[in-house]
Protein backbone atom coordinates (compact mmCIF):
# COMPACT_ATOMS: atom_id res chain seq x y z
CA UNK A 1 0.00 0.00 0.00
CA UNK A 2 1.01 3.61 -0.44
CA UNK A 3 3.27 4.79 2.37
CA UNK A 4 4.38 1.29 3.41
CA UNK A 5 7.97 0.08 2.98
CA UNK A 6 7.97 -3.31 4.76
CA UNK A 7 5.84 -6.38 5.39
CA UNK A 8 5.39 -7.92 8.85
CA UNK A 9 4.61 -11.65 8.89
CA UNK A 10 1.38 -12.48 10.70
CA UNK A 11 3.38 -14.82 12.92
CA UNK A 12 5.08 -11.74 14.44
CA UNK A 13 1.79 -10.22 15.58
CA UNK A 14 -0.48 -11.00 18.50
CA UNK A 15 -3.41 -11.72 16.20
CA UNK A 16 -4.37 -15.28 15.32
CA UNK A 17 -3.64 -16.14 11.66
CA UNK A 18 -7.32 -17.13 11.27
CA UNK A 19 -8.30 -13.46 11.59
CA UNK A 20 -6.58 -12.79 8.26
CA UNK A 21 -8.23 -15.68 6.46
CA UNK A 22 -10.09 -15.13 3.22
CA UNK A 23 -13.50 -13.46 3.69
CA UNK A 24 -12.76 -12.68 7.36
CA UNK A 25 -13.19 -9.03 8.40
CA UNK A 26 -9.87 -7.23 8.78
CA UNK A 27 -8.89 -6.21 12.32
CA UNK A 28 -8.96 -2.51 13.21
CA UNK A 29 -5.68 -2.76 15.10
CA UNK A 30 -2.72 -5.15 14.97
CA UNK A 31 -0.10 -5.50 17.70
CA UNK A 32 3.36 -6.04 16.17
CA UNK A 33 5.73 -7.88 18.51
CA UNK A 34 9.02 -7.30 16.63
CA UNK A 35 10.47 -4.55 14.48
CA UNK A 36 11.35 -5.38 10.88
CA UNK A 37 13.85 -3.59 8.62
CA UNK A 38 12.86 -1.43 5.68
CA UNK A 39 12.20 -3.62 2.66
CA UNK A 40 11.37 -6.72 4.70
CA UNK A 41 9.15 -9.07 2.65
CA UNK A 42 9.13 -6.66 -0.30
CA UNK A 43 10.04 -8.01 -3.73
CA UNK A 44 10.94 -5.11 -6.01
CA UNK A 45 9.86 -5.14 -9.62
CA UNK A 46 12.54 -6.73 -11.80
CA UNK A 47 14.13 -8.70 -8.94
CA UNK A 48 13.49 -12.00 -10.71
CA UNK A 49 13.40 -10.95 -14.38
CA UNK A 50 14.28 -7.46 -15.56
CA UNK A 51 12.41 -5.82 -18.42
CA UNK A 52 14.05 -6.73 -21.72
CA UNK A 53 16.09 -9.60 -20.24
CA UNK A 54 16.54 -12.83 -22.18
CA UNK A 55 14.76 -15.58 -20.27
CA UNK A 56 15.15 -18.70 -22.44
CA UNK A 57 17.44 -19.16 -25.42
CA UNK A 58 16.28 -20.84 -28.61
CA UNK A 59 17.25 -24.51 -28.79
CA UNK A 60 16.63 -25.23 -25.11
CA UNK A 61 14.53 -28.24 -24.15
CA UNK A 62 11.82 -26.93 -21.83
CA UNK A 63 11.91 -28.18 -18.25
CA UNK A 64 9.35 -27.76 -15.46
CA UNK A 65 10.94 -24.51 -14.21
CA UNK A 66 10.98 -23.14 -17.76
CA UNK A 67 7.24 -23.74 -18.11
CA UNK A 68 6.76 -22.02 -14.75
CA UNK A 69 8.65 -18.86 -15.68
CA UNK A 70 6.82 -18.62 -19.01
CA UNK A 71 3.51 -18.85 -17.15
CA UNK A 72 4.71 -16.22 -14.67
CA UNK A 73 5.45 -13.87 -17.56
CA UNK A 74 1.97 -14.39 -18.95
CA UNK A 75 3.21 -16.30 -22.00
CA UNK A 76 0.57 -18.93 -22.60
CA UNK A 77 2.06 -19.87 -25.98
CA UNK A 78 5.63 -19.84 -27.32
CA UNK A 79 6.98 -21.04 -30.67
CA UNK A 80 8.57 -24.50 -30.48
CA UNK A 81 10.05 -27.03 -32.88
CA UNK A 82 7.75 -29.85 -33.93
CA UNK A 83 8.76 -33.19 -32.48
CA UNK A 84 10.22 -35.25 -35.36
CA UNK A 85 8.62 -38.56 -36.27
CA UNK A 86 11.17 -41.37 -36.35
CA UNK A 87 10.22 -44.61 -38.10
CA UNK A 88 11.95 -47.69 -36.67
CA UNK A 89 12.16 -51.04 -38.46
CA UNK A 90 13.57 -54.32 -37.19
CA UNK A 91 14.58 -56.90 -39.79
CA UNK A 92 15.38 -60.60 -39.66
CA UNK A 93 13.66 -63.97 -40.13
CA UNK A 94 14.86 -64.97 -36.66
CA UNK A 95 13.02 -62.20 -34.79
CA UNK A 96 9.82 -62.54 -32.79
CA UNK A 97 7.87 -59.83 -30.94
CA UNK A 98 8.51 -59.86 -27.18
CA UNK A 99 5.00 -61.10 -26.34
CA UNK A 100 5.32 -64.34 -28.33
CA UNK A 101 6.94 -67.50 -26.90
CA UNK A 102 10.32 -68.41 -28.34
CA UNK A 103 10.58 -71.13 -30.95
CA UNK A 104 13.62 -73.02 -32.19
CA UNK A 105 15.96 -70.76 -34.12
CA UNK A 106 14.17 -67.61 -32.99
CA UNK A 107 15.06 -64.71 -30.67
CA UNK A 108 13.01 -61.85 -29.29
CA UNK A 109 13.40 -58.47 -30.95
CA UNK A 110 15.22 -56.23 -28.47
CA UNK A 111 16.27 -53.49 -30.86
CA UNK A 112 12.83 -52.26 -31.85
CA UNK A 113 11.63 -51.51 -28.33
CA UNK A 114 15.01 -50.21 -27.15
CA UNK A 115 15.30 -47.77 -30.05
CA UNK A 116 11.71 -46.57 -29.61
CA UNK A 117 12.57 -45.80 -25.99
CA UNK A 118 15.78 -44.04 -27.03
CA UNK A 119 13.96 -41.82 -29.53
CA UNK A 120 11.21 -40.97 -27.05
CA UNK A 121 13.71 -40.11 -24.29
CA UNK A 122 15.24 -37.46 -26.55
CA UNK A 123 11.88 -35.93 -27.43
CA UNK A 124 11.18 -37.60 -30.76
CA UNK A 125 8.02 -39.50 -31.67
CA UNK A 126 8.82 -43.16 -32.42
CA UNK A 127 6.75 -45.05 -34.98
CA UNK A 128 7.53 -48.76 -34.89
CA UNK A 129 7.11 -50.38 -38.30
CA UNK A 130 7.31 -53.89 -36.89
CA UNK A 131 9.57 -56.75 -37.93
CA UNK A 132 10.30 -57.35 -41.61
CA UNK A 133 11.55 -60.74 -42.81
CA UNK A 134 14.78 -61.04 -44.79
CA UNK A 135 13.18 -60.10 -48.10
CA UNK A 136 13.92 -57.06 -50.23
CA UNK A 137 10.24 -56.68 -51.08
CA UNK A 138 9.14 -56.91 -47.44
CA UNK A 139 11.73 -54.38 -46.30
CA UNK A 140 10.95 -52.01 -49.18
CA UNK A 141 7.20 -52.04 -48.46
CA UNK A 142 7.85 -51.15 -44.80
CA UNK A 143 10.18 -48.34 -45.83
CA UNK A 144 7.54 -47.03 -48.25
CA UNK A 145 5.15 -46.75 -45.31
CA UNK A 146 7.70 -44.53 -43.57
CA UNK A 147 8.22 -42.10 -46.44
CA UNK A 148 6.46 -39.28 -44.53
CA UNK A 149 8.62 -39.64 -41.42
CA UNK A 150 11.41 -37.22 -40.54
CA UNK A 151 13.96 -40.00 -40.03
CA UNK A 152 14.13 -43.74 -40.64
CA UNK A 153 16.13 -46.18 -38.54
CA UNK A 154 16.49 -49.87 -39.33
CA UNK A 155 18.45 -52.58 -37.57
CA UNK A 156 20.31 -55.48 -39.21
CA UNK A 157 20.45 -56.19 -42.92
CA UNK A 158 23.37 -53.82 -43.66
CA UNK A 159 26.34 -56.17 -43.28
CA UNK A 160 27.84 -58.56 -45.84
CA UNK A 161 25.63 -61.64 -45.39
CA UNK A 162 23.53 -63.13 -48.17
CA UNK A 163 20.37 -62.08 -46.31
CA UNK A 164 21.46 -58.48 -45.66
CA UNK A 165 18.76 -56.97 -47.83
CA UNK A 166 18.22 -53.48 -46.39
CA UNK A 167 20.88 -51.89 -48.58
CA UNK A 168 19.22 -53.16 -51.75
CA UNK A 169 15.81 -51.97 -50.57
CA UNK A 170 17.12 -48.49 -49.78
CA UNK A 171 18.79 -48.02 -53.16
CA UNK A 172 15.50 -48.64 -54.97
CA UNK A 173 14.37 -45.18 -53.92
CA UNK A 174 17.44 -43.59 -52.42
CA UNK A 175 21.17 -43.71 -51.95
CA UNK A 176 23.66 -44.83 -49.35
CA UNK A 177 26.53 -42.42 -48.82
CA UNK A 178 28.20 -44.29 -45.98
CA UNK A 179 28.57 -47.96 -45.18
CA UNK A 180 30.80 -49.24 -42.38
CA UNK A 181 32.63 -47.22 -39.75
CA UNK A 182 35.93 -48.02 -38.06
CA UNK A 183 34.58 -48.44 -34.53
CA UNK A 184 33.81 -51.25 -32.12
CA UNK A 185 31.05 -52.18 -31.54
CA UNK A 186 29.09 -51.03 -34.57
CA UNK A 187 31.18 -51.50 -37.72
CA UNK A 188 28.28 -52.30 -40.13
CA UNK A 189 26.59 -48.89 -40.05
CA UNK A 190 24.88 -47.37 -43.07
CA UNK A 191 23.68 -43.83 -43.73
CA UNK A 192 21.84 -42.36 -46.68
CA UNK A 193 18.42 -41.14 -47.77
CA UNK A 194 15.23 -42.96 -48.70
CA UNK A 195 13.35 -40.56 -50.93
CA UNK A 196 14.08 -37.34 -49.06
CA UNK A 197 14.16 -38.89 -45.59
CA UNK A 198 17.48 -39.40 -43.79
CA UNK A 199 18.15 -43.07 -43.14
CA UNK A 200 20.32 -44.80 -40.56
CA UNK A 201 20.96 -48.53 -40.92
CA UNK A 202 22.20 -49.82 -37.59
CA UNK A 203 23.78 -53.21 -36.85
CA UNK A 204 21.61 -56.08 -35.69
CA UNK A 205 23.49 -56.90 -32.49
CA UNK A 206 21.70 -55.10 -29.63
CA UNK A 207 24.78 -53.44 -28.10
CA UNK A 208 26.03 -52.33 -31.51
CA UNK A 209 22.61 -50.90 -32.36
CA UNK A 210 22.37 -48.84 -29.16
CA UNK A 211 25.99 -47.67 -29.23
CA UNK A 212 25.73 -46.48 -32.84
CA UNK A 213 22.43 -44.80 -32.00
CA UNK A 214 24.16 -42.89 -29.18
CA UNK A 215 27.20 -41.93 -31.26
CA UNK A 216 25.62 -41.17 -34.65
CA UNK A 217 21.82 -40.96 -34.50
CA UNK A 218 21.46 -39.03 -31.23
CA UNK A 219 23.24 -35.86 -32.49
CA UNK A 220 21.24 -35.89 -35.74
CA UNK A 221 17.94 -36.33 -33.90
CA UNK A 222 18.77 -33.50 -31.48
CA UNK A 223 19.43 -31.23 -34.45
CA UNK A 224 16.03 -32.12 -35.89
CA UNK A 225 14.59 -31.19 -32.50
CA UNK A 226 16.24 -27.78 -32.77
CA UNK A 227 18.54 -28.42 -29.82
CA UNK A 228 21.40 -25.96 -29.44
CA UNK A 229 23.53 -28.63 -27.77
CA UNK A 230 23.78 -31.97 -29.54
CA UNK A 231 26.88 -33.31 -27.82
CA UNK A 232 26.70 -36.08 -25.24
CA UNK A 233 28.02 -35.05 -21.80
CA UNK A 234 31.46 -36.48 -21.07
CA UNK A 235 33.76 -36.89 -18.10
CA UNK A 236 37.38 -37.98 -17.71
CA UNK A 237 37.84 -41.23 -15.79
CA UNK A 238 40.77 -43.36 -14.73
CA UNK A 239 40.75 -46.97 -15.86
CA UNK A 240 40.59 -49.19 -12.76
CA UNK A 241 41.50 -52.43 -14.53
CA UNK A 242 43.58 -53.13 -17.62
CA UNK A 243 41.69 -53.40 -20.91
CA UNK A 244 42.54 -54.30 -24.49
CA UNK A 245 41.33 -53.12 -27.88
CA UNK A 246 41.87 -54.23 -31.48
CA UNK A 247 43.11 -50.80 -32.56
CA UNK A 248 39.76 -49.43 -33.70
CA UNK A 249 38.04 -46.69 -31.72
CA UNK A 250 36.30 -48.72 -29.06
CA UNK A 251 33.35 -47.82 -26.85
CA UNK A 252 33.75 -49.98 -23.75
CA UNK A 253 30.83 -50.26 -21.34
CA UNK A 254 31.91 -49.16 -17.87
CA UNK A 255 30.61 -48.48 -14.38
CA UNK A 256 31.81 -45.28 -12.73
CA UNK A 257 32.72 -44.80 -9.08
CA UNK A 258 33.60 -41.44 -7.52
CA UNK A 259 36.49 -41.62 -5.06
CA UNK A 260 36.84 -39.55 -1.84
CA UNK A 261 39.65 -37.55 -3.48
CA UNK A 262 37.35 -36.65 -6.39
CA UNK A 263 38.84 -39.04 -8.96
CA UNK A 264 36.44 -40.97 -11.17
CA UNK A 265 37.28 -44.65 -11.68
CA UNK A 266 35.97 -46.72 -14.59
CA UNK A 267 35.33 -50.47 -14.23
CA UNK A 268 34.37 -52.79 -17.08
CA UNK A 269 30.85 -54.17 -16.87
CA UNK A 270 32.21 -57.58 -17.90
CA UNK A 271 31.88 -59.19 -21.29
CA UNK A 272 32.10 -56.68 -24.11
CA UNK A 273 30.29 -58.89 -26.59
CA UNK A 274 28.10 -56.89 -28.96
CA UNK A 275 25.25 -59.29 -28.24
CA UNK A 276 25.39 -58.95 -24.43
CA UNK A 277 22.93 -56.17 -23.71
CA UNK A 278 23.44 -56.70 -19.96
CA UNK A 279 26.79 -54.94 -20.40
CA UNK A 280 24.80 -51.79 -21.24
CA UNK A 281 22.15 -52.29 -18.57
CA UNK A 282 24.89 -52.25 -15.90
CA UNK A 283 26.86 -49.36 -17.44
CA UNK A 284 27.05 -45.68 -16.53
CA UNK A 285 28.68 -44.73 -19.81
CA UNK A 286 30.96 -45.61 -22.72
CA UNK A 287 34.73 -45.39 -22.19
CA UNK A 288 36.30 -44.15 -25.43
CA UNK A 289 39.50 -46.03 -26.29
CA UNK A 290 41.10 -44.09 -29.17
CA UNK A 291 42.29 -45.51 -32.49
CA UNK A 292 45.66 -47.24 -32.31
CA UNK A 293 45.51 -47.92 -28.56
CA UNK A 294 45.56 -51.69 -28.10
CA UNK A 295 46.61 -51.85 -24.44
CA UNK A 296 44.85 -49.71 -21.83
CA UNK A 297 46.83 -49.74 -18.59
CA UNK A 298 45.44 -49.18 -15.11
CA UNK A 299 45.38 -45.46 -14.39
CA UNK A 300 44.95 -44.36 -18.02
CA UNK A 301 42.76 -41.26 -18.18
CA UNK A 302 40.18 -41.47 -20.95
CA UNK A 303 36.89 -39.74 -21.81
CA UNK A 304 33.57 -41.41 -20.99
CA UNK A 305 30.31 -40.68 -22.80
CA UNK A 306 27.87 -40.43 -19.92
CA UNK A 307 24.44 -41.98 -19.90
CA UNK A 308 21.60 -39.98 -18.36
CA UNK A 309 22.04 -39.30 -14.63
CA UNK A 310 25.30 -41.29 -14.54
CA UNK A 311 26.93 -38.89 -12.05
Amino acid sequence: PEGADAVVPVEQTDDAPSRFALNSPLPQQVLIRAAVPVGNGVRPAGEDVRAGASVLEAGRRLRAADIGILAGLGMAQVPVVRRPIVAILSTGDELLPPHLPLAKGKIHDMNGMALCASVQSLGGVPRFLGIAPDSVEAVYSRLEAAAQADMIISTAGVSVGALDVVKEAITRRGTLSLWRVNIRPGKPLAFGVFGAVPFFGLPGNPVSALVTFDVFVRPALLRLLGSAEAQTPQAIAEVAEAMTSDGRRTYARVRLRRQPDGRLLAYSTGTQSSGAISSLVNADGLLIIPEGMTEVPVGARLPVRLFDQAL
